[in-house]
């Protein structure tokens, strides 16, 4: 996850979050369900909702006990084979709270019924819980997202309300961190319950305390206000210190209460502090962030200084990484383009130039198409990775220059396949799922060309990129249909086959003609489509003399010479 600066806008995103009302839809059912809920400790219940069309809300309430005495097993981490999907390559195994383990298992089979239910809604789903209740909640949001399928109307955001850490580092990788939402009065000693400074229970020790860590984003709220954060370490130094300062008796925390309260506050102008500003605008906005959420960085002797150093590396070290990423990247692509107009220049085209290079310029372009490739697939996969609201917002200041890089490298991934003759079907049994996902996002951002639109291409034709990055594909089938019809060993069925694939690929060319949707390479003379052309004309000349369609007209008159 690329890393924001770590105080420059905690407190205006909290304000968005609270003014939002996700959060009072989350909690708005809890108080109702816990009055229900048996008492004595830590019971959990899941609880589904559909108060209005296309929004779904499941409840996990905890009873009121939960938060007054201490959990069962304490703070001990167990490994689970039910949560063994979480385990990236970087972090080979996953631990999580027991208590909110065996909870979760004990619900097991309602819980799976409840998976397959939400998996066939559509709509905004919202996971919610207090307390060892919003644990059991986390937990359930993670079963679910296993299971859906990318396609999936209904992906869930979860919604947290006073609840302890539930896992190690290893959750830390989770590629959903994005959906999840803590929220954490000042005043609860549950968030801190599992930190080795705080109150734990007698039951747990320091070694496995000491390993807890936070994931997800975090609102943390005071009387004062309230800021967002989702740096992991910097969560837990908060949580941390402000586990210290509460009073030592377990409490229940009235969330609506402190969410009424948020909402009545004006929005922070600006670093309105206290006392004497250090004349260094970065530490008194990390001291104005933390006193808004409640925690005295001089009674606490906290290292402002060493906070700012740390913000200031991460923010530093990303907009580094990303920058050198982004130079490099086009870099790439001018090489790239260099390529293609030397092919041009040499009358041949970028495709059948790349088909039959000589190794040693073979080799230098894979180069460069291995790091563009990298790239992207990291950025498609970030954006898979966030909720699809988010995601679509991430992906469109960059889906241009994605598609670009479709256009451009895919067609050299296809003659790659194609070029030892043994290739069939690239674009089922090759393609990348990351071209597929480039592809399904441009098509559902464009927009239903216009006649200026087209008149505009129509004069630009001659720099375009042909926009159907597959079209060499459908290209070389159509070459090995034509060879299938000559084949002295084919069927009457496969001749038939391949007729028929011939026909269709005529009026797949015809219409990207007509839209102006293919770059005039194609018609360069040694181009694979014009080979293909030769082929299907003898074909027709000396089987099917009377065969006419748009295409075959088209080529016959020379209509082409005039494209671009």
């Amino acid at each position: 996850m690329n890393q924001a600066p770590l105080f420059s806008s905690a407190g205006e995103l909290a304000n968005l979050v609270v003014n939002s009302n996700l959060i009072d839809v989350a909690w708005a059912n809890i108080p109702k369900i816990q009055i229900g809920q048996a008492a004595f400790p830590c019971s959990v219940e899941p609880m589904d909702y559909s108060p209005i069309p296309n929004r779904t809300i499941v409840v996990f309430a905890s009873s009121p006990n939960c938060t007054q005495y201490p959990l069962p097993e304490g703070g001990d981490l167990v490994q689970s084979s039910l949560f063994q999907f979480l385990c990236p390559k970087e972090c080979p195994s996953v631990s999580i709270n027991r208590a909110a383990l065996d909870l979760f298992t004990s619900l097991e089979s309602q819980l799976h019924g409840l998976k397959t239910k939400l998996n066939e809604r559509e709509g905004q789903l919202i996971i919610t819980g207090h307390s060892l209740g919003g644990s059991v909640a986390a937990l359930f949001t993670l079963y679910l997202l296993d299971s859906m399928d990318k396609k999936s109307k209904c992906r869930p955001i979860c919604i947290t309300f006073g609840s302890p850490l539930i896992g190690d580092f290893g959750l830390q990788h989770s590629q959903w961190n994005s959906f999840f939402l803590h929220v954490v009065s000042n005043k609860d000693p549950v968030p801190g319950l599992f930190l080795p400074s705080s109150r734990s229970p007698s039951t747990s020790s320091h070694s496995q305390t000491s390993v807890y860590k936070p994931f997800g984003t975090y609102l943390l709220c005071s009387e004062l206000g309230c800021a967002c954060f989702d740096d992991p370490d910097l969560i837990l130094k908060i949580l941390t210190v402000a586990s210290s300062e509460v009073s030592g008796e377990l409490q229940v925390v009235d969330y609506g209460e402190i969410l009424r309260n948020l909402k009545n506050k004006a929005i922070w102008k600006g670093p309105q502090l206290a006392g004497e500003r250090s004349g260094n605008p970065f530490s008194d906005e990390i001291v104005m962030e933390l006193k808004t959420i409640g925690i005295d960085t001089a009674k606490q002797n906290i290292d402002i200084s060493g906070m700012e150093k740390e913000a200031r590396s991460l923010t530093k070290n990303t907009k580094a990484s990303d920058a050198k990423k982004l130079n490099n990247i086009k870099k790439a692509m001018a090489q790239l383009e260099w390529y293609k107009k030397k092919a041009e220049d040499e009358k041949k085209g970028y495709y059948d130039c790349f088909r039959n290079e000589e190794k040693t310029r073979h080799v230098k372009v894979q180069g460069l198409m291995a790091e563009l490739t990298t790239y992207w697939e990291d950025m498609v996969a970030e954006a898979e990775r966030k909720p699809q609201k988010e995601g679509k917002s991430f992906r469109t200041g960059w889906l241009f220059a994605g598609t670009t890089y479709r256009r451009m490298v895919e067609p050299l991934d296809i003659a790659d396949f194609y070029k030892g003759g043994d290739g069939r079907d690239y674009i089922n049994s090759k393609r990348s799922q990351h071209y597929k996902l480039l592809e399904q996002w441009y098509k559902e951002a464009a927009k239903p060309p216009t006649r200026e639109d087209l008149d505009s291409k129509k004069k630009k034709v001659s720099v375009l990129l042909t926009e159907d990055s597959c079209f060499w594909a459908h290209v070389e089938e159509a070459i090995l249909s034509c060879q299938s019809l000559t084949n002295a060993n084919s069927t009457t069925e496969q001749r038939e086959s391949s007729w028929g694939n011939l026909v269709m690929f005529g009026e797949y060319v015809m219409e990207q003609i007509e839209n102006c949707a293919v770059s005039p390479e194609i018609f360069l003379s040694g181009s694979s489509f014009m080979t293909w052309w030769g082929e299907y004309k003898a074909y027709i000349h000396n089987f099917r003399n009377f065969y006419s369609s748009r295409l075959v007209e088209y080529m016959k008159r020379g209509s082409y010479n005039q494209y671009g």
